[in-house]
This record gives C-alpha cells, structure tokens and sequence, in this order.
C-alpha cells in the first residue's frame, strides 16, 4: 500500500494507511515475544535490545550509506546538507522529530526528502525503547498487562485527536500520539497470553469460533478497502481516521491464522515471502524515487518511476538475501555483531553530520551569494530615520537599505510574524519554532514608532501567502467566529497604516514578492553550480499570468486598505521581478533568490535600491 501510493498516488491516494497497519501488526508481534519470554522467565532487556540491532540496522545502514554517497552527483550542497541532517536523526532514531520541526515555513516538498520515510521507524524505535521496560515492571509488580496496555492506547489515543486537531503535523510525527496504534497490536497480545490461547473462544475446529474468526477477518478486510475508497482528508490524518484503519488491522490480527482469509491468503508462500522483503522494501523505495524526482529536478518521468520501483524491489531482495538472512543464520556470537553495527552506526552518523555541516568534499561548490559591487544605487537627499517593519520580508531587504541609509535606518523584522496592529496567532494554531512574534511585539515597535519625531517613512513589508495559506491570523477584538486569516490580515493592515499615518508618518508598502515554493532549489537557475546529474528546472520561470492570478485577494486587500488614502507609497515588487510574460529567480543576470521567499545579496541591494526610490520621493512630497 505504501508503495503504491508513494509510486503512483492517485492509483491509491490513502495507501499511506499502510503505515498505521504496520504500527498494529509490529505492537502485536513484539508484544508477543515480550510476554511469552516474561511468562518463562528468560526474558533479557539486553537480549532485545541485540534482537532490535541485528534486525534493523543492516538494511538502516546500507541505505543511509548509499544516500550519502550518491548524494553528491544529484543534490546541490544546500540539498545535501539538508538529508545529512536527516540522516543524522535517522541514525539516532528520532527522524519522525526532525521532520517535525523542519515542517512548515519554505519547508522542502515531502516528495523531495529521501529519508522522510524513515519518520515511522522513528516512532517505532521509540515506542521500543520504553515499551519492554513498561512491561517488565508490570510482570514484575503483578499488575494487569491488560489493563496497562489499555490505559496506553486510550491516552495515546486521546493526544492523537488533541495534537491532530491543533497541529496536523504534530500529530502525525510525534511518538505521543502515534503509540497507541503500537499498543492496539500489543493489548491483543496482552490479552492472548492472559487467555492463554487466542482472543477468540473456541479451539481450531469449534465451527462457532470459526465463524467469529471469519467475521472478524473479512470485516477487517472490508473496513481496510473502504479506507482506500473513501475520502480521507491527509490534512486532518491521522486523528479520527486513524481509528478506522487500526480498528480494520486489530480485526485481521484478533481473527488469528485459523481464519480463512488469513489462513488462504496472508498465509500465501508468496505473501509471506513479500512480507520478509518488506523492511528492506520500505528502506529502499522511497530514497530511489525521491532519487528519480530530482533527475527531473522535482518531476520525474514514467520510465524514471518504474525504473526507480523496480531497482527498489531487485535492491530488497539482494539485501534480504544477501545481508539479513546471511547475517541472522551464520553469525552465532550475536552480542558482537550487534556491536559491530552499533559502531558502524555511529560512522553513518559522522557522515552524515559531516554532510550536515558541509564537509562532504565531492559536493558542489555552495552557491557564493556576493554582494554586487556596482549597480544602480538612487541619489539620497532626504533626512531623518527610516523605519521598516515586518517579517522576514522586511529582514531580507536590511542589508540593502543600510547600505543607503547607514544608521538613518531602524528596523524590526521577526520571521513568521506579521506585526499588524490588533492580529494574533489563531487560537490552536501552532507557529514553526523559529516564528517567535507576539502581540506585545507589535504593540512595542509600533509605540516605539509613535515616540521618535526623527522616523519620517515607514516601510512594511509582509508577505502574507504563508498567513493565508495557513489561516493563522486571527484579530484579537471584533474579528468574529468566521474570521479568515485574509480578512484578519485586512484589518490589521488598515489599523497599522491608520495609525502611522495618524502621527503624521508617511508609509511605503511593499508588495509580497512572488514565492517558488515548487522550486527545490533557487539557487539551480544559475549556472554557478550544478550537481553532474541535474539541469536547470522549468520552475525558474513563472508564468506572469499565473503570478497575478494567484496574488488577486492580496491585491484586492491592499487595494481595500489604501484605497483614496494619502501619505501612503507602494513598491510593487513585481515590477522589479518580472516582465510581462514571466518571473525570474534569475532576472537579468543576477540570481535574486537565495530561498523559495527571500532574496540574495545581489536581489536584497538591488529591491532596496528600487525601495529607496519610493522612499525619497515620499519624504520630498
């Protein structure tokens, strides 16, 4: 399922629910091995930690060893540097918290990530890593397995619907709300080794518990291929939906191998066999198809797809074959082996924090973002300070402008935060970790503008396709149950410019700039650098049509707000960015993107200089 709709995603769009199947049958099949050694009394915390290692690192590491040495002839340096992280985590087993935080705000496609799949082994591991010791104290303080592992699943549970329904992300990633899906397969067998038989009561041949077994299995089956043809909303996953699919995959596993359909069907020697691929298939595709994209710079081709599934599959076997099973039947001393691939764990580690940190040294030259040393600069002839304010949108345009006005500039600029009078974060809205703004903020640099007689102009800029996008603005009074983060950006906008100009402040707006957030990397469309096995990408160029055409309730918001009134300039940025057929990362010449939504060196001068422009002729009105 999960290859399917990572190769082909409108074939099986809610396939990803294979992961949350997984989750259950791995809870169930570990669980069982727990109880059973604590019920013979064998049972070694070491023992399963060496199980654990021989069994998940040999295909972890090839993986992540092969990313970080083909990386180099397909990814620029800011790409590479970025799966090295990822890497990183991955080998320290906490990928599914590194995606967490890196999601949102210019964030990566997913589609471009080569290891984003390694977030669920991430879970997993996590849920391992406590789940013995959880249920070694209850062996041994005679509780009821049970009843713990019960009181895990309702908790987890009820932080996946609190965490889902504030932040999608933060409910997909984190442990605390995916452990229930875990402990769903672990109760069923807490429940078996306290019966001392299956769930189902009723020996093999009992044609009554025969029957609920067949119940059970056909009606998981029927449930799972209802999730598969119904509308699930990926936005609002896992949550609720989550409850079908694990409610589907705990039937299958109550159901027992007596059932017909798993006795005839799951029992298959062909599926059994495609299950021990399964691991090794799960590492391998969905580096390869990320792989696949970025030959077609974030596009890939039919041929490139089918090539990338069938290498993926020839590759899981040969590791299967070649590494598992040989490394499982000839190694006896398995204490040693695990700490074999314990260190050459920590090696894949040093290399992919040395990729990290850009000391990988067959990589791209990284793309130097120089200042220009001649260009356009405006004749300053006006006095007092210049104040500018806003986001990163605002932040990226101080280099230039200090180099025109020196210390006559001032300037607040807080990624993520829009500093418009009377707006706020939404209510359950959970900002990137780096968008630290407040109303206080706002409140601070607009008293501080009220104060100083020597500011003249005050520029804002704010991009606000991330706030709408997101719908993360709300206004703190007045705004209504239905209030949209457009329409609360509106009003902010129009209370900021009320107030500046009350003070007899003249305003200059710039216009959001245009974002490629379909670019993988703005720094491809220049031929600067450019890994061996890459080209320029199509999305360096955006069609002008398309730009305006997108930007219409921004425009029509500014419109709305400045409309008949006076003291206030406009810099439309696209005037600078774009002609009238196209937009350029690249325009002229000169690469004006250093990210999918901020500028370079060269573009933060040249804009500056455009802004200047609008400034002087301001202040001289």
């Amino acid at each position: 399922m999960v290859l399917a709709v990572h190769a082909s995603p409108n074939s099986l769009p809610n396939g990803y629910v294979g992961v949350d199947l997984f989750f259950v049958i791995s809870g169930y099949l570990i669980t069982s091995i727990l109880c059973r050694e604590l019920a013979e009394g064998h049972f070694s915390i070491r023992d399963f930690y060496v199980r654990r290692i021989n069994r998940i690192f040999p295909g972890l590491l090839l993986v992540l060893l092969t990313c970080m040495l083909l990386g180099p002839a397909l990814m620029y340096p800011a790409e590479y540097g970025l799966m090295g992280k990822s890497a990183l985590f991955s080998a320290l087993f906490s990928a599914n918290i590194h995606f967490y935080l890196e999601s949102g705000y210019w964030d990566v496609a997913s589609k471009l990530k080569p290891l984003l799949h390694l977030w669920s082994l991430g879970v997993e591991e996590q849920f391992y890593l406590l789940w013995p010791l959880a249920l070694l104290w209850v062996h041994r303080a005679r509780r009821s397995l049970v009843v713990v592992s019960l009181a895990v699943l309702f908790c987890s549970l009820a932080v996946n619907l609190i965490l889902t329904s504030k932040s999608q992300a933060a409910g997909f990633y984190l442990p605390f709300g995916r452990l229930w899906e875990l402990a769903a397969g672990g109760f069923i067998a807490c429940i078996q080794r306290v019966r001392g038989s299956g769930a189902i009561p009723g020996h093999a041949g009992d044609p009554q518990g025969e029957g609920v077994r067949n119940v059970l299995a056909w009606s998981g089956i029927g449930l799972l291929a209802a999730t598969q043809g119904a509308y699930m909303d990926s936005k609002a996953f896992p949550g609720f939906y989550a409850i079908v699919v694990v409610t589907a995959a705990t039937m299958l596993v109550l159901a027992g191998p007596q059932a017909w359909f798993n006795r005839k069907v799951l029992a298959h020697p062909a599926v059994v066999y495609v299950g021990k691929l399964s691991y090794p298939l799960y590492l391998w595709h969905w580096p390869l198809l990320v792989f696949a994209r970025l030959l077609g710079d974030g596009q890939w081709s039919t041929s490139h797809r089918n090539l990338a599934v069938l290498t993926s599959v020839v590759l899981a076997a040969l590791t299967y074959h070649g590494v598992e099973r040989p490394l499982a039947r000839r190694v006896a001393r398995k204490n040693v082996l695990a700490l074999v691939l314990a260190g050459l764990m920590v090696l894949a580690g040093v290399l992919a924090w040395m990729g990290f940190k850009g000391k990988v040294p067959f990589t791209a030259a990284p793309y130097a973002n120089a200042a220009l040393e001649v260009y356009d600069k405006p004749e300053i002839k006006s006095h007092g300070k210049v104040m500018l304010m806003g986001d990163s949108n605002a932040g990226h345009l101080v280099y230039g402008l200090s180099l025109l006005y020196g210390d006559r500039l001032a300037y607040v600029a807080t990624p993520g935060w829009p500093y418009l009078d009377g707006v706020k974060y939404r209510n359950g809205y959970v900002p990137h970790p780096e968008h630290v703004g407040t109303p206080g903020m706002t409140e601070q640099a607009l008293a501080r503008i009220e104060s100083d007689p020597e500011i003249r102009v005050v520029v804002l800029s704010v991009v606000y396709r991330m706030y709408f996008a997101q719908d993360s603005l709300r206004s703190i009074k007045g705004g209504g149950y239905e209030e949209t983060a457009s329409q609360a950006y509106e009003r902010g906008l129009r209370r900021t410019v009320e107030r500046l100009l009350a003070q007899k402040k003249k305003v200059v707006l710039v216009k959001s700039i245009p974002t490629y957030s379909d670019l993988l990397t703005v720094t491809a469309c220049t031929n600067e650098v450019r890994p061996l096995w890459r080209r320029e990408p199509a999305e360096c160029l955006q069609s002008r049509q398309v730009v305006d055409i997108e930007r219409r309730e921004y425009d029509a918001v500014v419109q709305r707000v400045l409309q008949g009134r006076e003291g206030v300039s406009v810099l439309n940025t696209l005037d600078e960015l774009c002609d009238t057929q196209y937009c350029y990362v690249n325009h002229k010449g000169i690469q004006m993107y250093i990210d999918p939504g901020h500028f370079t060196t060269a573009g933060s001068q040249l804009m500056a200089a455009a802004l200047a422009r609008k400034i002087e002729d301001a202040l001289q009105e």
